[in-house]
């Protein structure tokens, strides 16, 4: 598997790459949802991924039991696993969440530049920037 990411895989055969902050993210919404079945169980495959090394990881295949708490979790933090749960999903995000997805990618970019992490970190301040010109855009 390319990089620091996971191959999420349903027993559909959907599948899709998931970086490690976006997944440490998707494990941490699943806990919170406590005793919904399949959470902690959905959780407990990503929290082991991410404590294997990366050259040690295979596909986590997730049963149906575990979809539903998975797609929940995922929905937490779009668009960050988006393509997953639906490939036209940015098209679905709400006003309100629009605007706090906007105001978290300019708090990013203001961080990055102020702590002086842009050249080490250049590719994820473009996306951020792409990101905040299209939800500004309205796109």
């Amino acid at each position: 598997m390319p990089g620091d990411s996971f191959r999420f895989v349903f027993p559909d055969g959907r599948s899709t790459s998931v970086a490690a902050p976006s997944a440490r993210l998707i494990c941490d919404g699943l806990w919170d949802l406590g005793i919904a079945p399949g959470a902690a169980t959905a959780a407990a495959k990503i929290s082991d991924a991410l404590h294997s090394p990366p050259a040690l990881r295979e596909e986590l295949a997730f049963t149906e039991r575990e979809v539903a708490p998975l797609l929940e979790a995922a929905k937490r933090y779009p668009p960050t696993w988006a393509s997953l749960v639906d490939p036209d999903a940015d098209a679905d995000i709400s006003p309100a969440q629009t605007r706090i997805l906007l105001a978290t990618c300019d708090r990013l970019c203001e961080h990055l530049r102020r702590e002086g992490h842009e050249n080490k970190l250049r590719s994820l301040l473009a996306d951020l920037e792409r990101l905040a010109a299209r939800l500004r855009s309205g796109d």
